[in-house]
C-alpha cells in the first residue's frame, strides 16, 4: 500500500532550479550601466570608492582591471618610450596632434617599464590606480605632453606604482 509523503518532504527533495539565467542577464545589465556611466563610475573609483559598493561598481571595475584594458595601458606606455626616442616627427602649425614630452618620458623611463610589466603580469591592480593612470596617459596637458616641472611625470607614476606596492 502506497502512503502520501509529507508535502515538506516532497519540497525539500525537489531538485532546484539553478538561478544563472537570471544572474547572467543581471550582470549583463550591470556591465552595460557601467560602460554607459563610466565617466562618473571612473571618477568615482579613482578617488577611493570601493568597487564592492554596487554591482554596477564592481561591473566596472572588472573592466578597467580586464586583460585587455591592462594591455592597451602597456602598449600605451611603451608606444610613449618609443615616440621618446625617435626624431621627433615634423609637426605643421595646423595640426591639432599633441606629441609626447620626450623629456619628461624619457626621465620617467624606468618607471614606465616597471608599470607596463606590471600591467602585463597577472597581479591583483585596484581598479582606481588603472583609472588614474589611463587619465594621467589621456591629460593632453599633463605632464606626458608637456613640460611642467621636471620629473612631474616621473612622480606621477612612482606614486601609481606606490599604490600598487610596487616600490619599497
Amino acid at each position: 500500500m502506497r502512503t502520501h509523503a509529507d508535502p515538506l518532504e516532497l519540497l525539500w527533495r525537489r531538485p532546484v532550479r539553478p538561478r544563472t539565467p537570471r544572474l547572467r542577464s543581471a550582470s549583463r545589465l550591470a556591465a552595460l550601466l557601467a560602460r554607459a556611466r563610466a565617466p562618473w563610475l571612473d571618477r568615482e573609483l579613482s578617488e577611493g570608492v570601493e568597487s564592492w559598493r554596487t554591482r554596477v561598481h564592481a561591473a566596472r571595475a572588472l573592466q578597467v582591471t580586464s586583460d585587455r584594458h591592462r594591455h592597451q595601458l602597456a602598449d600605451w606606455l611603451e608606444r610613449l618610450l618609443g615616440a621618446a626616442d625617435a626624431a621627433p616627427p615634423p609637426v605643421s602649425p595646423l595640426s591639432a596632434k599633441i606629441t609626447p614630452c620626450a623629456e619628461q618620458i624619457l626621465l620617467a623611463r624606468e618607471e614606465m617599464l616597471t608599470l607596463s610589466a606590471c600591467l602585463r603580469a597577472h597581479v591583483p591592480i585596484d581598479a582606481g590606480t588603472t583609472i588614474r593612470l589611463r587619465l594621467l596617459l589621456a591629460d593632453g596637458g599633463g605632464p606626458c605632453y608637456r613640460q611642467t616641472r621636471p620629473f612631474a611625470l616621473r612622480d606621477a607614476l612612482a606614486g601609481l606604482a606606490a599604490a600598487l606596492e610596487l616600490r619599497d
